[in-house]
């Protein structure tokens, strides 16, 4: 053996036996080596990420669909096509799941964009049932449905009045759905359905408009103060609430058809109708600046100024 082979057995042995002493060591081993209270945490992380962000996000809905219509167990021929699309809007949030009240224990918990959307629906359907009500001069089942909706979206089966427990925003709403329901099956039985007054419709027409307002206002707001809360949420909630008011004046349309074409204010519903219409459907993709909002308060202000061009041709 020359010297040249000793030395090179001298250098390349010890690389050799280092690189293959690094290649046993496993990776269950590395793992192994990781202190258990570490691969807790870890665990733990991955999990909350895997139940709250992937499992939440998957379950939230914002969909804005303005093709669906009631069915008949809430619309039987001769009911009112309104009231009957304000029972099938709660009923269509509900059965999506109810989030504005939903504690940490569910995957829904963390969202902001569904709960906001799902609380400008409702408040949208509570002033149009208390508004219609009026018009109506008081009806019982009405009337139900309107104490029914006034329980906050955010009540949950646990709450703070007496008897604290049951209750939930949830139960209320079906008892308004269902009282929404027997009025018009009411409406349906009675000698002459036909339609109703200028005076119902104008003021369904105006709580419309009470009810925008108060979003339009929070819209300004923020658009001026960008710190006052959640572009998302305000932008979801407001969605929500012309997603509902869009819904319930294509019902107001086929209800009172005639008094619309013989006050001559079909081109103006239209308008309206398309201004909440781009409200509803504008979902940005990529979160929500402040462009967003300047557009949505430009289509709502469009809106609410038919609205009152209509509630003036309906008083005349």
């Amino acid at each position: 053996m020359g010297i040249f082979d000793i030395f090179r057995r001298q250098t390349v042995n010890p690389v050799t036996a280092a690189s293959a002493e690094a290649k046993g060591i496993s990776l269950a081993g590395r793992f192994a080596a990781i202190p258990r209270w570490m691969l807790l945490i870890l665990g733990a992380f991955f999990a909350a990420i895997l139940y709250w962000g992937v499992v939440g996000s998957l379950l939230s809905d914002t969909r804005a669909d303005l093709t669906v219509r009631p069915g008949t167990t809430v619309l039987p021929p001769g009911g009112s096509v309104a009231v009957a699309t304000a029972a099938m809007l709660l009923d269509r949030a509900l059965n999506k799941g109810w989030t504005p009240n939903d504690s940490l224990l569910r995957p829904t918990g963390l969202l902001e964009d569904m709960p906001a959307f799902q609380r400008g629906q409702h408040a949208a359907i509570r002033t149009f049932v208390s508004s219609f009500d009026q018009g109506v001069g008081g009806d019982p089942e009405l009337s139900e449905a309107v104490d029914a909706l006034e329980t906050p979206p955010d009540r949950g089966w646990l709450h703070g009045d007496f008897p604290f427990i049951g209750g939930s925003a949830e139960s209320r709403y079906r008892d308004a759905i269902d009282a929404l329901a027997r009025y018009n099956r009411a409406v349906a039985e009675s000698a002459a359905p036909g339609e109703g007054d200028a005076r119902e419709l104008r003021l369904a027409l105006l709580g419309l408009n009470t009810a925008l307002g108060e979003e339009a206002g929070a819209v300004d707001r923020m658009i001026d103060d960008s710190r006052v809360g959640s572009a998302d949420a305000q932008f979801n909630e407001v969605r929500g609430g012309a997603y509902a008011a869009a819904m319930l004046m294509r019902g107001l349309r086929e209800d009172f058809g005639t008094t619309i074409g013989q006050r001559q204010l079909a081109a103006t519903w239209a308008e309206t109708t398309e201004a909440l219409d781009a409200v509803a459907g504008k979902r940005p993709a990529f979160g929500v600046g402040r462009q967003d909002l300047v557009e949505q308060g430009y289509y709502l202000m469009r809106a609410r100024e038919s609205l009152r061009t209509l509630a003036a041709g309906l008083a005349r």
